[in-house]
């Protein structure tokens, strides 16, 4: 491969190859549909292919992590800017009993009178002074508890604070046959627009 006593070439060895190459691919007929696979080659290359990205991951996730590694070497106190939390409406789950009007409006909305109940359990949130800052928010499967939940987003500073005096009003309701801590508000609530 040499021509005229010069150094071999990469572009050189390069070309031989691939013509050498294409050559056999015509010759026997590769250049066809073939159905049969090898499957030790399949298994080889999957594996080759694997442990290549293996060991890519474990380059990265051996590098250090610029200006925050920099900074713990140094002794410098890292700062990381956090955005506050949002402020979100705090939820209650509360069963009503009695013959109170709040109590007839959920037994109501489990025997399917949803939206009356809705209505009437709303008047009524705004009628009574004691349910002043809660709204209605759901029922909960077959109408067994009514969410209730604070007119108002709560800031997160706020929240537990807002909760525990919440759950001890209502929980001294005489119509309240229990209260509880709702984890979640309606998808409304929480994402505005």
């Amino acid at each position: 491969m040499r021509r005229g006593g010069g150094v071999l070439c990469a572009r050189t060895v390069f070309h031989a190859i691939v013509r050498r190459g294409f050559a056999l691919y015509l010759r026997r007929g590769w250049g066809q549909f073939d159905a049969r696979m090898n499957e030790n080659a399949l298994r080889a290359w999957g594996m080759a292919t694997t442990s290549a990205l293996i060991a890519i991951a474990l380059a990265i996730a051996a590098l250090p992590q610029g200006g925050a590694a920099l900074a713990r070497q140094q002794g410098e106190p890292l700062e990381l800017a956090q955005a506050p939390a949002p402020a979100a409406p705090v939820g209650f789950l509360v069963r009503f009993r009695g013959d109170g009007p709040i109590a007839r409006s959920q037994a109501l909305a489990a025997r399917g009178g949803e939206s009356v109940a809705r209505r009437e359990i709303e008047a009524q949130l705004i009628r009574q002074t004691a349910f002043s800052g809660l709204c209605f928010d759901r029922f909960t499967v077959g109408a067994a508890e009514v969410v209730l939940r604070s007119c108002k987003p709560v800031p997160a500073s706020e929240r537990g604070a807002y909760q525990q005096r919440w759950l001890a009003r209502l929980d001294a309701m005489r119509a309240v046959e229990y209260v509880d801590a709702n984890a979640s508000v309606s998808a409304e609530q929480r994402a505005p627009g």
